[in-house]
């Protein structure tokens, strides 16, 4: 357990890092209006957050996803040249967010009913074949 979490914060540390050094960069003609991108990039964003977590906290997970979303915009707007950053990219970022944070509780709510279920463990009703009683409603 604890070296799969490892593994998920180094995942989540690497793709934080490219993401936020993504954001600082300016597309050729693209007028920072990458409105599918900034929604996009933040789904593994909520993905992560819910694997580091644990999924009874996807509420942290989400808002955690947003504070970083203002965080790069309120970056943007200091280091990036006038008009960059855009309130809307927050909420964008926001939904983003909450799709990988639904999406992965929703998934591992799933698998756990399925890994819970009694068909997963075999401990199917057992049915008593030599019963000396017939099937037809005349007994």
């Amino acid at each position: 357990m604890f070296r799969s979490r490892l593994v998920v914060a180094v995942c989540a540390a690497l793709y934080f890092a490219i993401l936020a050094s993504l954001a600082f960069v300016i597309a050729p003609g693209s007028n920072g209006r990458f409105w599918l991108w900034t929604a996009l990039a933040f789904v593994p964003v909520g993905v992560f957050l819910v694997c580091m977590f644990g999924r009874s906290r996807w509420w942290a997970a989400l808002a955690f996803s947003i504070v970083a979303a203002a965080w790069l915009e309120a970056a943007q707007t200091v280091w990036m040249p006038a008009g960059y950053a855009d309130v809307v990219d927050i909420l964008l970022a926001s939904i983003g967010a909450a799709i990988g944070v639904a999406s992965t509780v929703g998934i591992s709510s799933w698998r756990e009913h399925l890994r819970n279920s009694p068909r997963a463990h075999g401990d199917q009703p057992a049915v008593n074949l030599a019963s000396p009683r017939r099937a037809s409603g005349r007994n």
